[in-house]
């Protein structure tokens, strides 16, 4: 009926040749370096905007924006860079309103997100791609955040849940609803479902007791009720008496795994290292103080000399499989006493100036980085990966002035691949291509 209606009115304006039909036209508003058109509006011959778009540099729509007296309004559509929908919504007079649905590719929900008044509303879900639970969380009426919010891992595990809610933030559409003196919490788990991280909120804020606890420790929890782990880390969070949030206050311990104390801290109302730090042996017995008020920040001992910084990490089994900084020291059998327990391990080593970190799990190294001393900047020095003991993957190393050195490919610890090195400048000075130990090398000219 409506096509027979505007043919007619066609055929009535074709007798009289004041009668056009007004159509919107197409002004480009910015192009991408391609010269590809990147947004464009339809505009009515009035100024009356029909609607705009943005493009990707490829000429594929990313996104479509009806509008109305000058504002969006309409059904909005984006499109991934291969032209699939990705988010569907509306505005209502610039505001969105109502649902709006993200998609993945394959054109399966990924989220329901609502508005009103272009402010949150409403209980907003979301699912992973294979299509486990991803988040939930919870708005009132005036778009304040309330309830519990979860995530949850890919495998069905829950990775957070908690009523932690930041106060009114338009950029990050979050407020909260509750009163400013409640006391609010925030739980992180791992994929496993153990209790990795505990903390007590306030106005939105990290603040009060909180606990860390170990990541593994063989034991198996009930997926359904995930519980707590060994605890490794206890204190209390606060704001400071010069107004930083979430700073440490008071005493920090730092727990084994079979529950001994290895560490003890103080800081005080500033957030700042204070009083006397002690360490202690896996069978509670003190092995060192430090007076950071007189002799400043020492960490561990290192080969029987208290004085000299050495080794710091964040795990120590049991008796008979000692790790921790107060008797690590240069112990060349320290990998035996990791055991399966993941680790960090920082080190100086005599004579050199470097920080070094190394990453342990399942009694093996798996990562390893160094940094240069703060009094030179203290930027990343080197990184390596690991696998089965050997050398796996990229190294990289780093000028102090960060500009990349080198950049080598192992394969179980023999170069094998593409091989780059760089002088301080950040010019490419050798590339070559090597098969691995006693084979061939293939040398790439560089032109000047």
């Amino acid at each position: 009926m409506r096509t027979f209606l505007f043919l007619l009115f066609f055929g009535f304006c074709s007798l009289f040749w004041g009668c056009t039909i007004e159509r919107a036209e197409e002004q480009v508003l910015a192009e991408h370096a391609n010269g590809a058109k990147k947004t464009s509006i339809w505009v009515y011959s009035d100024g009356e905007i029909l609607k705009r778009n943005e493009w990707y540099t490829d000429g594929i729509k990313e996104l479509e924006i009806p509008y109305k007296d000058g504002v969006p309004h309409g059904d909005f559509k984006r499109w991934t860079g291969f032209g699939d929908v990705a988010l569907l919504g509306h505005y209502k007079k610039g505001l969105k309103d109502g649902k709006w649905t993200s998609l993945y590719s394959d054109k399966k929900v990924e989220a329901y997100r609502y508005y009103e008044n272009d402010h949150p509303v409403g209980d907003w879900e979301g699912w992973h791609f294979n299509r486990q639970r991803a988040f939930e969380e919870h708005y009132d009426d005036e778009g304040r955040a309330i309830g519990i919010w979860k995530k949850w891992y890919d495998n069905g595990a829950l990775q957070q849940e908690g009523n932690c809610h930041a106060k009114w933030d338009p950029k990050r559409e979050i407020a909260s609803a509750v009163k400013a003196d409640s006391l609010l919490y925030l739980k992180r788990y791992t994929k496993d479902c153990h209790l990795l991280e505990e903390f007590t909120c306030k106005k939105g804020r990290l603040e009060g007791p909180f606990s860390l606890y170990y990541e593994s420790y063989d034991e198996m929890v009930d997926s359904a009720n995930c519980g707590k782990g060994r605890l490794r880390v206890q204190g209390v969070l606060g704001r400071s008496a010069l107004g930083k949030d979430s700073v440490l206050l008071g005493t920090v311990t730092y727990y084994r795994a079979d529950g001994t104390p290895m560490k003890q801290e103080h800081w005080n109302k500033d957030g700042k290292r204070d009083s006397i730090w002690r360490w202690f042996d896996e069978r509670g017995n003190l092995v060192r103080e430090c007076d950071l008020r007189v002799s400043g920040v020492v960490y561990g001992a290192c080969e029987g000399d208290m004085s000299k910084f050495c080794a710091e990490t964040s795990y120590v089994g049991g008796i008979g499989s000692v790790l921790d900084s107060s008797n690590l020291a240069q112990s060349a059998s320290f990998e035996q006493s990791i055991g399966k327990y993941p680790a960090t391990i920082r080190y100086v080593k005599p004579g050199r100036l470097l920080l070094y970190e190394e990453y342990w799990k399942d009694g093996q190294i798996a990562e390893s980085r160094s940094f240069f001393p703060d009094s030179m900047g203290g930027k990343l020095a080197s990184e390596t990966f690991w696998k089965d003991g050997k050398r796996n993957g990229i190294m990289r190393n780093w000028y102090k002035s960060g500009v990349l050195r080198d950049s080598l490919t192992f394969v179980n610890g023999e170069r094998v691949g593409e091989q780059f090195s760089y002088d301080s400048t950040g010019k490419l000075t050798i590339h070559k291509t090597e098969a691995g130990k006693n084979r061939p090398v293939i040398m790439h000219l560089l032109g000047e």
